[in-house]
């Protein structure tokens, strides 16, 4: 799997120069990550059932079983089989694609107006799928990266460096020039659209101030201003102060209503990218049989479970913290008694806590490893389970501690 300096590395052999291509949907008003995301995972299923070299049009994607499940829920927009579907999908998808194409994740081997893409990188395509923190930071990097091609990155640096009105209307004024002498974009108000999605995912990356509603932003953009679904549970609280609790965060914002339907895409995408990844790096073996269990359990661990339940806990439904693989015997034996999946076994959640602090530990100190979890995130989901933000207090890379407060609180 790809890190972020492969990503770098990858970009730094691309030239995107948009004075060359005269592309100017290189980015447009859909492409925010968590849509990106989407595409991205629905992409990625899509080959996995049909064949790395599969090829697919928009309405391919948008139709496949795994979008039909997920989209109308996800994005409450109409189900994707509907008679509105071509006029709601045909931009939701069409301008992800093209930033995924330009960027190189796809491929668009057309011969006629009839769009036809096929995967062209697959390395890129499951970075980008594996959750939206990953397609922020490429989207990131990928706006950079076609600002300084053209030449537009040092008025973006002017203005990140000066933040000031005057700064802002020289720089939207600049982007504004930029498309109509290179691209044949000639409507302000498509460019204004467009410059949104370019200024803000780089002011939230810097802690900048960026554009809202056509001028300066009064505040640094945070994240959750990014995204389509701007209220899910992750983002919510990217800019909650840390001496204030979540329950409080919400009570002083009592408009934030959370997307549970994108939560749930995130979740499924999560629990097959951890199979994924103990196939490949574990060898399918499960992480319990790995560090605690010595039955001669010798099943692959094709069940991937939630050790606090997404019912109870769906803010952190979708955490890899929170997902163990284990074999089918150990999933509906031990972590869930006699088949019931609606108990959990108290003494298993403490045994497979401990077993999951392990992997983290495991996966972050591994130098040859890409990096899939967070202590940060290890902390906050124990604090969500248990409901005692004291846990969060645990010092950074300290296991000891976070296998001492398990033992505690069992």
């Amino acid at each position: 799997m790809l890190s972020q300096t492969d990503v770098e590395e990858y970009f730094n052999q691309k030239d995107f120069d948009v004075r060359q291509s005269r592309f100017g949907r290189w980015i447009d008003q859909k492409c925010t990550p968590d849509v990106v995301w989407s595409l991205s995972d629905y992409i990625l299923d899509y080959v996995s059932n049909n064949g790395e070299e599969a090829t697919f049009t928009v309405k391919d994607i948008w139709q496949s079983d795994y979008a039909k499940d997920m989209v109308s829920v996800e994005f409450t927009k109409p189900a994707t089989d509907s008679e509105r579907t071509p006029n709601e999908y045909d931009k939701f998808f069409g301008q992800p694609m093209n930033l995924l194409c330009y960027s190189g994740v796809l491929e668009d081997i057309s011969t006629t107006s009839r769009h036809i893409y096929k995967v062209g990188n697959m390395r890129l395509l499951e970075y980008v799928s594996r959750n939206d923190s990953y397609t922020y930071n490429f989207i990131c990097l990928y706006i950079e990266k076609v600002l300084k091609d053209s030449g537009l990155w040092e008025e973006f640096q002017n203005f990140f460096d000066e933040q000031t009105k005057d700064a802002y209307k020289e720089l939207k004024d600049a982007f504004e020039q930029f498309c109509y002498d290179n691209t044949n974009i000639r409507n302000k108000k498509e460019t204004g659209r467009i410059f949104t999605k370019v200024i803000n995912p780089l002011a939230c990356k810097y802690q900048k101030k960026g554009t809202k509603r056509g001028a300066i932003s009064k505040n640094i953009i945070p994240k959750q201003d990014l995204m389509y679904n701007r209220d899910n549970f992750r983002d919510v609280y990217s800019s909650k102060p840390k001496n204030v609790s979540r329950n409080e965060w919400l009570e002083q914002h009592p408009d934030i209503q959370v997307s549970t339907g994108y939560t749930e895409h995130q979740m499924v995408a999560a629990k097959r990218f951890i199979r994924n990844f103990n196939d490949n790096n574990r060898h399918g073996i499960s992480e319990y049989t790995q560090f605690v269990s010595t039955e001669n359990d010798q099943m692959s661990a094709t069940q991937i479970h939630h050790i606090f339940p997404k019912s109870q806990f769906p803010r952190i439904m979708a955490y890899y913290e929170n997902l163990i693989a284990l074999t089918p015997n150990q999933h509906f034996g031990y972590a869930h008694p006699n088949n019931n999946t609606q108990y959990i076994d108290k003494a298993a959640q403490k045994v497979l806590l401990i077993c999951k602090t392990c992997s983290v530990k495991e996966n972050l100190n591994d130098s040859n490893e890409d990096k899939i979890y967070s202590f940060e995130d290890l902390l906050f989901v124990l604090s969500e389970g248990w409901e005692d933000s004291s846990v969060l207090d645990i010092p950074d890379g300290d296991y000891n501690g976070v296998i001492n407060a398990i033992n505690a609180h069992y």
